[in-house]
C-alpha cells in the first residue's frame, strides 16, 4: 500500500465530485487575469461551472473586453462572481493564477472547510504555485480527463494573541484575545525599523524552553519551513511532518538556532522586552501591533489540514532543484 501513501503526504480524489470551480486572481496582473479567463473557457466547455471572485471584477471585464475587440471567442459573456470569502462553500476545486502571496490569501480561507487548491506560477519563485503557466492545461486535462487529483495533506497552524489588562499588583489580570487566526506559512514577530532587539520568552507545554534575544522571531509550518524561516537559516523540512519551527531572526547570541518541535505541543511566545515598536504577522497577510506582555498562542490546527494541489508531472524534490536550486554544485 505504498506505505499507507506515504503516511497520508498524499491524498486523492475522484474528479467526478468536482462540479464547480473557483478562481484567485492577482491583483493587477493582467497576464493572470486573461489566463483565468481563457481557463474558465477551456473548463466550462467540459462541463464545469465557473465562479470568479468580485474583487477582480473591474480587471475580468478589462479583460474580457480587450478579448472580444481583438475578434478572440466570447469568453464567459456571464461572469459569476462571488466574495472571495465564500470561495469554500461554494466551489469544489480553486484554481490560483498568481505567486505565492495570492495563493496564501487563497489558502487561508480554509478555516471551516478545506478544498483543493491548484497554484499557478504567474511570477518568478512561487513555491506554493507549482504549475508553470505554459502546463496548465496539460495538467488540468491529467486532473481532469485521466483522473490524477493528487494533493499533498499539509499542517496549518492556529495562532492566538493574548493581551493582560493593567491591573492593581494584587489582583489577577483578566486576559483578552486580540487576534486569533490560521496560519499556512508562518506567524512572525518582528521590531519596527528604528526598535532595538527585543526579548521573547519561549514555553512548550508551560514549560520554560528559552528566550531568545533577536530582531524577530519566526514560528513556521514544514510547508513555510522554505520560505522566511529559510532565509533565517532555518532547515528545510518535508511537509508530511508533524513538527513547528521556532527560528530567531539575526538572534543575538551564536547558540540560538532553529528550535524543532512537534505540532503536538502548544507554544507560547511571551514579549518581555519590546524597546519600540513590534508587530505580528500572519502569513504576511494579517498584522497587529504587539506590547510588552502579549503572549502570542501556538498550535496545530485540528479542525482539518490544507489539501495542495501537486503538479503530475514533479516531486518535492524536483521543487527544491526548480525553485530553490537544491543539490546545485
Amino acid at each position: 500500500m505504498a506505505f499507507l501513501r506515504k503516511i497520508r503526504e498524499i491524498d486523492t480524489m475522484n474528479t467526478k465530485n468536482i462540479k464547480k470551480i473557483g478562481f484567485v486572481i492577482k491583483h493587477n496582473q493582467a497576464e493572470a487575469t486573461q489566463l483565468a479567463l481563457e481557463v474558465g473557457s477551456f473548463l466550462t466547455k467540459r462541463g464545469f461551472e465557473m465562479v470568479y471572485c468580485d474583487e477582480n471584477q473591474k480587471a475580468l471585464l478589462a479583460a474580457q473586453k480587450l478579448g472580444q475587440s481583438k475578434g478572440a471567442e466570447k469568453i464567459d459573456a456571464k461572469l459569476k462572481l462571488i466574495p472571495k470569502e465564500d470561495l469554500p462553500h461554494k466551489v469544489d476545486f480553486i484554481i490560483v493564477m498568481g505567486g505565492d502571496g495570492t495563493y496564501l490569501s487563497a489558502a487561508r480561507l480554509m478555516k471551516e472547510k478545506s478544498i483543493p487548491i491548484l497554484g499557478v506560477n504567474m511570477g518568478t519563485l512561487g513555491f506554493l504555485t507549482e504549475v508553470k503557466k505554459e502546463e496548465i492545461y496539460d495538467t488540468l486535462h491529467r486532473i481532469f480527463a485521466k483522473n490524477e487529483l493528487h494533493f499533498s495533506l499539509r499542517t496549518m497552524l492556529e495562532v492566538s494573541v493574548i493581551r493582560k489588562s493593567k491591573v492593581a499588583a494584587n489582583e489577577k489580570a483578566p486576559e483578552k484575545t486580540i487576534l486569533q487566526g490560521i496560519v499556512v506559512n508562518d506567524a512572525v514577530i518582528s521590531k519596527g525599523a528604528i526598535a532595538r532587539i527585543i526579548g521573547v520568552k519561549v514555553t512548550v507545554d508551560g514549560s520554560w524552553a528559552n528566550t531568545v534575544r533577536a530582531d524577530g522571531v519566526i514560528i513556521s509550518t514544514p510547508t513555510g519551513s522554505t520560505a522566511y524561516s529559510l532565509a533565517a537559516g532555518g532547515p528545510i523540512v518535508m511537509p508530511g511532518l508533524g513538527c513547528i519551527l521556532v527560528t530567531p531572526v539575526c538572534p543575538h547570541g551564536l547558540t540560538q538556532r532553529t528550535l524543532i518541535l512537534s505540532d503536538k505541543k502548544t507554544i507560547e511566545l511571551t514579549l518581555d522586552h519590546t524597546p519600540g515598536n513590534v508587530y505580528l504577522t500572519l502569513d504576511g497577510q494579517e498584522a497587529v501591533d504587539l506590547r510588552e506582555g502579549d503572549v502570542i498562542r501556538v498550535s496545530r490546527f485540528n479542525e482539518h489540514k490544507l489539501k495542495i494541489v501537486s503538479a503530475p508531472n514533479r516531486d518535492y524534490f524536483m521543487l527544491l532543484r526548480e525553485k530553490l536550486r537544491f543539490g546545485e554544485k
